[in-house]
């Protein structure tokens, strides 16, 4: 997360843990601070029109690490 979006406030909620958190996709931002990790997720479609956060949501920056760090370091399963 840059410094400004630092001080900006929380806008979405992780499925993960309830924690809250700003995502840059959902609040604007020029840059969202997941941009910096590997893409290994798909990005969630559009924010939800009645509450400003994504419905399926993005992941907080500790959930999305682990997740991350998981998927990284499990081999994907062969394909026949």
């Amino acid at each position: 997360m840059t410094a400004a979006g630092a001080s900006m406030p929380p806008n979405s909620s992780c499925p993960g843990c309830g924690a809250t958190f700003r995502c840059g996709m959902v609040g604007g931002d020029a840059e969202c601070w997941c941009v910096k990790l590997p893409h290994l997720l798909p990005v969630p479609s559009s924010p939800s029109s009645t509450t400003g956060t994504t419905g399926a949501s993005c992941f907080c920056p500790t959930c999305l690490q682990k997740i991350t760090d998981e998927r990284q370091h499990t081999p994907s399963p062969a394909h026949d």
